[in-house]
């Protein structure tokens, strides 16, 4: 095994790059959710839930989910982090974006959750034991509120506000947005003067959207992105990189640790060694991508 060496000009700003991490992001469609004085939704804290302007709470219903544009006399809401069963995650701090949250109502002392109803109206009931299955996701402080995207795991949908012929005014998102694309993206040798050889490629620039997958095009390097905060000259420490083998994909774990999110925001810049097999001059080699533009 080698390491793919250069000998030239140094370009010292490329040699140790911090990539970004970058957040999850959900449809602005999706952000119709908001809490009052707080700058993060944190565990197990009561809020009183908004939907837009109209205060979400418990009410009791003929049809329908038990709930209603109620005010204060609904009780409050609190977001409880998945813990092992007969146990409570107490961490204090804010909730993550990615964390699986159950949904707790002060007035009926109950999780909300979903259920099928076979209709087109949000499918929600209360039950007794907690559910983890919602994500707070895409938080944003403004005003003195903060405001986020409500998604539910079990549907992989976005719950909103919807019209509805009878029950509340809540649904499902309906998801609008462009079909998944693919792309090559080179990344390109830069030279230096010792260490490793930095391959760097750039994807994604003046666009809006996200990367869902990338694969290592080449057949016989393997690649090692550099994780955030390190550099190609530790190339040499796998604690360093995050090893791609020829042909293999990003793992969700891996694109994690390179950039905070597994499906992160565009632009997004790409930084790697390489090793290969034989001794081989590579001037430019490729990642198979796609990704999502925002609608």
């Amino acid at each position: 095994m080698i390491r793919n060496r250069f000998h030239g000009v140094l370009l010292g700003a490329l040699a140790l790059i911090a990539l970004p991490h970058v957040s999850e992001a959900a449809p602005p469609a999706a952000k119709q959710w908001n809490v009052n004085n707080a700058d993060q939704i944190s565990y197990e804290t009561d809020y009183e839930l908004y939907n837009r302007s109209s205060q979400i709470g418990y009410e009791n219903r003929t049809f329908g989910v038990d709930l209603g544009w109620v005010g204060h006399t609904g009780g409050h809401f609190a977001f409880l982090r998945q813990a092992p069963p007969g146990k409570r995650d107490r961490r204090l701090g804010p909730i993550a974006g990615e964390d699986n949250v159950a949904i707790f109502n002060t007035k009926t002392l109950r999780y909300l959750m979903f259920y099928t109803r076979g209709d087109v109206n949000a499918e929600l009931e209360w039950t007794n034991a907690p559910v983890y299955e919602w994500q707070i996701q895409d938080q944003l402080a403004s005003g003195g509120r903060v405001h986020f995207a409500l998604f539910n795991s079990r549907v992989k949908k976005y719950l909103v506000y919807k019209v509805q012929n009878y029950g509340i005014n809540l649904g499902w998102l309906i998801d609008t947005t462009p079909a998944p694309k693919s792309f090559s993206v080179g990344m390109s040798a830069q030279q230096i003067t010792n260490g490793w050889v930095p391959y760097l490629g750039n994807f994604g620039q003046n666009s809006r959207g996200n990367l869902l997958s990338a694969q290592n095009a080449s057949q016989t390097a393997t690649l090692l992105f550099v994780k955030p905060g390190k550099s190609t000259s530790e190339c040499s420490d796998p604690s360093a990189t995050v090893r791609i083998a020829p042909r293999g994909m990003v793992t969700a774990d891996q694109m994690k640790s390179l950039y905070g999110s597994t499906t992160p925001r565009l632009p997004i810049t790409f930084l790697a060694c390489i090793t290969t097999p034989m001794p081989q001059s590579i001037s430019l080699t490729f990642l198979n991508i796609t990704y999502k533009l925002d609608n």
